[in-house]
């Protein structure tokens, strides 16, 4: 039998393995925090049961409140160029957990209700996301 006493607590292909990890979510965070940020600004569009009943400015110091046209159980806030759902009658309230969305290609949705916020450029394109919805 191997005594504990000679086992070391990491070999040397551990700690490679360990410095690959570290070095891609280091490469991760770069490149999703530095080079995905963009000047433009930023377009919120709100949807109903499948339509755009609204598009949303994402402006720094912006701030607004409204309820979502054709659901009026839905109100969605908007703060300093993020957005988010602020109150709903869905049960779980997942929506609501979300939190704040404000890049390009960022969804949340109160499925419950049929709402739902999509994240675009100002020119109208989410980063080429394509557009999925399921009923």
């Amino acid at each position: 039998m191997q005594s504990n006493q000679n086992r070391k607590f990491l070999s040397g292909k551990d700690i490679i393995i360990v410095a690959v990890i570290l070095a891609a979510a280091a490469g991760f965070y770069l490149f999703n925090n530095i080079f995905m940020k963009s000047g433009a600004v930023a377009e919120a569009d709100i949807y109903y049961d499948m339509k755009i009943v609204k598009t949303v400015r994402l402006t720094p110091g912006l701030n607004e409140t409204f309820t979502v046209p054709g659901q009026p159980n839905v109100t969605v806030e908007v703060v300093d160029g993020k957005i988010h759902f602020l109150e709903s009658t869905c049960r779980d309230k997942i929506c609501i957990k979300e939190g704040f969305l404000s890049r390009p290609g960022e969804t949340a949705a109160c499925l419950p209700n049929r709402v739902a916020i999509k994240i675009v450029d100002a020119g109208g394109s989410a980063s080429g996301l394509a557009d999925t919805y399921i009923n």
